[in-house]
């Protein structure tokens, strides 16, 4: 953007050139033409690349919320899950099903997320004259390193998964034992 207001000048003074110099004239034109056509090609390739920046930004940010919640539901699984009563047995069945809803609704962003970033890569690399071999190696590896950090944390959030689903099934009989005691000792 520094440098827009000095390329439109000197298109300006190229016109100016044309027009005092007629018999150089398309020369001047071809190359006033050929540098507004790559100035502007310039631009989209800027504003392409500063919204992969964005995207990939939000990317990392969807992962690391991932990242933070699967290490909440894992000090949470690992700490003493004590209860002194049935509403606290109540409470941490609560807890759990609010866990499990958050690392889905998180793993899903993340899953969105993910896909919409390689889809805007793969476009990306094979756009405009720039696609070389070297930028479509770059991009198929970062295309490899989102899938993989993305397997990485979905491998995580199975595994608690399981030990959430486990955990809850337990209490969950605890619970109908307690109401059943509860429910005699009325009787």
């Amino acid at each position: 953007q520094a440098l827009e207001d000095q390329v439109w000048d000197l298109l300006h003074e190229a016109d100016k050139a044309a027009e005092e110099n007629k018999e150089k004239s398309q020369v001047y034109d071809a190359m006033a033409e050929t540098l507004g056509d790559a100035w502007d090609a310039l631009i989209i390739m800027l504003e392409k690349r500063q919204a992969l920046l964005e995207l990939t930004s939000v990317f990392f940010e969807n992962a690391l919320e991932f990242a933070v919640k699967i290490d909440q539901v894992e000090d949470f699984l690992k700490n003493a899950q004590e209860f002194d009563n049935i509403d606290s047995l109540r409470e941490l069945l609560l807890q759990q099903e609010h866990h499990t809803k958050e690392l889905l609704e998180k793993s899903l962003a993340l899953l969105n997320k993910s896909q919409e970033l390689t889809e805007f890569i793969e476009e990306f690399k094979c756009e405009g004259p720039n696609a070389n071999p070297e930028l479509i190696q770059g991009a198929h590896s970062s295309c490899l390193k989102i899938d993989n950090l993305l397997e990485m944390l979905q491998d995580r959030r199975r595994q608690l998964d399981r030990f959430l689903k486990h955990q809850h099934q337990g209490l969950e009989q605890v619970l109908q034992i307690c109401l059943w005691h509860q429910e005699e000792n009325q009787v």
